[in-house]
């Protein structure tokens, strides 16, 4: 079986969740037996245009517009969607074709191939909340470039033989973009190394030496990730636990923000921004911290960070936001928050850390929630089975 993803960008060019998603499906698609091939944009001009990875995966790079370019949107859909149709022509029949972003997706999808979609989020939606100041528009072309990406994604989540989607959030946000997709929509959670995440015992960090609780989150910092808000949260959550102190690792345009919130609140000795880390280090947060904080404040289309830290035995709060909820209710309820405000975040810790006997509890438990459910190789035979079913 031949399989082409269709996608924006590929780990590790981009490190993102999307990225790396779609990487490691590849590279456990070709474990099982598969011939992958990504198509993706060319993030570096240094990157090969064709080059096969160390896992076996095939990745065919093709050229896109600078973002600065006054014409970025509208040169940017007919760059990629002409690039896409290249790469697929003389494509054998057998061949299935998966797409996990709109404008790649278009091409197929203009010509009534039949593909699969996994609808990772909609990034109409995101479009503005991430990408501020990215994109060289003025306000009305912006408006109506989100509107066009918005209708594009309508057609692409319609037109697809099947679409996939990693949580019960997502679903319903196919059925906003077209009631028939949503009927054709299978749920598939999103996939953990948890050959990597999992528990052991890490040496303390000497900054966090005699830290109670220890709290962590991994997230881009962006608006919609949360990290302010929880930031904003820490001056409650040391009034009820003094040696309480938070770990960020990430990187994003609300850094000057984030920053600016720790010293005006006296926080220095008390959050430490990691900024980007790579995964062996991430790990070791994980494990390190007494509890891992997710504080979505909006879009989160699988609650791959909430995944991981319970695949690395630690429980996570979580916002009642995007799909994190159906991740840590596997669980306990207990960790969901009852909102996304800083005062909601601050209480859902306190109240979890009052007991550190129940956070070991929940910690012995945690990674039984996600493993092997959505390890890797089950999450490969789910797309398996259904690949088979579109013969």
């Amino acid at each position: 079986m031949h399989t082409v993803m269709l996608t924006n960008a590929i780990a590790p060019d981009k490190l993102g969740g999307l990225e790396r998603y779609v990487r490691e499906l590849s590279s456990h698609l070709v474990k099982a037996g598969c011939e992958v091939t990504v198509i993706a944009k060319r993030v570096d001009k240094d990157h090969a245009p064709d080059e096969i990875g160390e896992d076996g995966v095939r990745i065919l790079r093709h050229d896109v517009p600078s973002k600065r370019d006054p014409s970025f949107a509208l040169r940017y859909p007919v760059m990629v969607t002409s690039a896409v149709r290249k790469a697929l022509e003389g494509r054998q029949s057998e061949t299935i074709l998966h797409g996990h972003f709109p404008v790649p997706t278009l091409a197929p999808a203009l010509r009534r191939a039949r593909y699969v979609y996994t609808l990772h989020a909609p990034v109409y939606r995101e479009l503005l909340s991430e990408h501020q100041g990215s994109y060289a528009l003025p306000g009305p072309v912006q408006r109506a470039a989100v509107g066009a990406l918005r209708a594009a994604e309508a057609l692409i989540v319609a037109r697809a033989t099947r679409v996939i989607t990693l949580s019960e959030f997502m679903r319903s946000e196919v059925r906003q973009l077209s009631a028939k997709a949503g009927e054709n929509t299978r749920l598939i959670a999103g996939g953990i190394d948890t050959a990597e995440f999992h528990p052991r015992a890490v040496p303390t960090e000497p900054w966090a030496e005699g830290a109670y609780p220890l709290l962590f989150t991994a997230r881009r910092l962006v608006p919609r990730t949360g990290v302010l808000q929880l930031v904003q949260a820490m001056p409650q959550i040391l009034a009820s636990q003094p040696n309480a102190k938070l770990a960020v690792a990430g990187a994003g345009l609300q850094r000057p923000a984030i920053e600016a919130a720790i010293v005006s609140r006296g926080l220095q000795d008390s959050v430490h921004l990691l900024g980007r880390i790579d995964q062996s280090l991430l790990v070791d947060w994980y494990r390190r911290a007494d509890l891992v904080v997710t504080p979505t404040q909006e879009l989160e289309g699988f609650g791959l960070a909430t995944a991981e830290a319970l695949a690395c035995g630690r429980p996570c709060l979580v916002t009642p936001a995007g799909a994190n909820p159906e991740v840590a209710s596997l669980l306990s309820d207990d960790l969901i928050a009852d909102g996304s405000a800083p005062a909601d975040l601050a209480e859902g810790v306190c109240r979890l850390a009052k007991s550190p006997a129940y956070l070991a509890d929940l910690a012995s438990r945690a990674r039984a929630a996600v493993h092997p459910a959505m390890s890797w190789p089950s999450i490969v035979d789910r797309h398996l089975e259904l690949y088979a079913e579109l013969g």
